[in-house]
């Protein structure tokens, strides 16, 4: 084999090569995109008007919530090397109240299905 015949066949082989990383990058975000399909398919479904909705309604619970009560932390105070006192440790504990500040929100633009009906809706 010449030196020309061995570039033509390596330029050859590298087109395979990069024609072959194409299709396996198409297969991945196929694979992805499907899998995301998957997760999705039994998830009630939402308008962009509702998601919209919804995002304003955690947004009303979140402001709505009282982030300045000092009821809502747990600090740990040390004095410091200069005789400064200053936070050692500071937890919130209150994340509770503000799952049912947001969640209540959030149900203001929900409407529950009841059990009954939606038997009845079925049959």
């Amino acid at each position: 084999m010449t030196k020309e015949e061995l570039e033509m066949k390596i330029s050859a082989l590298q087109g395979l090569v990069f024609q072959k990383n194409e299709e396996l990058t198409k297969y991945a975000e196929s694979i992805d995109k499907l899998n995301k399909e998957l997760k999705d398919i039994n998830k009630p479904k939402l308008t962009p008007l509702q998601f919209d909705e919804l995002y304003q309604a955690i947004e009303r619970g979140i402001e709505s919530f009282d982030f300045d009560d000092c009821d809502n932390y747990e600090t740990d105070f040390h004095i410091d090397y200069d005789n400064r006192i200053a936070i050692e440790s500071m937890a919130f504990h209150n994340a509770d109240e503000l799952l049912r500040v947001v969640y209540d929100e959030a149900c203001e633009i929900f409407a529950e299905i009841k059990e009954d009906n939606n038997q009845e809706n079925q049959d």
